[in-house]
Order: structure tokens, then C-alpha cells, then sequence
């Protein structure tokens, strides 16, 4: 079983690119991803918050995927990003389903580790 965890806060921004103060939502995982293995691909569901009162639309949904020991590399395990955006109702949550895959050539190190997870996103008003 291979555990991916972490989360982050990311600012909301509109259109234009500039960011809006104040605005923020937030990006947290719902559980451990399990039953990933080399050559393997996983289905990781995110929660997005938005606590704002406005919807927003997530237009991009990336992460980074940290080193988990010595003898494991970060690249052993990728995030697929965001398909397609996602709207976000005001004071809402939405669960948004991530592809995990772990390489083929993953050395045996990487096995039952936890591989540290950074979220970030950009939201716009829909």
C-alpha cells in the first residue's frame, strides 16, 4: 500500500491573473490512496473548499510529489492534473478525482512509503 498525504491553501484568483485578497480556498485529501503498485494506476479524490460567498471554477488542479526516503524518488509517482474545470458552489465543497500512477521501474524501496503531496490550483469567477 503506498499512503499519499498533504495538503495546501491556495489563493483564489480572477480573471485577469491578479489575485483577489481575502479569497481563498482550499485543497485537502480525502484519505490514503491504496492498492498502488509499480506499474499501477490509482483514482485520488481531493477536496476543494471554497468558503467564499461566490461560486468559483477550478480551472487548474496540479501536485507535487515529494521524495519519500533516500532510496525512493519523487518521480517514481506522478499526479495526473486536472481534466477538465470544475465550479465550486459558494460555501460549498467539491470531491474532484485525481490519476495516480507509480512507474513500472519503481525500485522495491518505494513500496508502503508515503509519498508527501503539495496541491496547488487557480480558480476564477465562472
Amino acid at each position: 500500500m503506498i499512503r499519499l498525504v498533504l495538503a495546501v491553501l491556495t489563493v483564489l484568483c480572477v480573471p485577469g491573473g491578479s489575485p483577489a485578497p481575502g479569497k481563498a480556498f482550499t485543497i485537502a485529501d480525502t484519505g490514503a490512496a491504496t492498492g498502488l503498485v509499480p506499474g499501477g494506476t490509482v483514482t485520488r479524490v481531493v477536496r476543494v473548499t471554497n468558503p467564499n460567498n461566490q461560486d468559483v471554477k477550478l480551472t487548474r488542479l496540479v501536485t507535487s510529489v515529494g521524495r519519500p526516503s533516500p532510496d525512493c524518488p519523487a518521480n517514481t509517482v506522478t499526479v495526473a492534473p486536472l481534466t477538465a474545470p470544475v465550479v465550486i458552489r459558494r460555501n460549498s465543497r467539491a470531491d474532484v478525482p485525481l490519476t495516480v500512477r507509480m512507474a513500472a521501474s519503481a525500485p522495491n524501496a518505494c513500496k508502503n512509503l508515503t509519498f508527501p503531496l503539495t496541491y496547488s490550483g487557480t480558480a476564477t469567477k465562472p
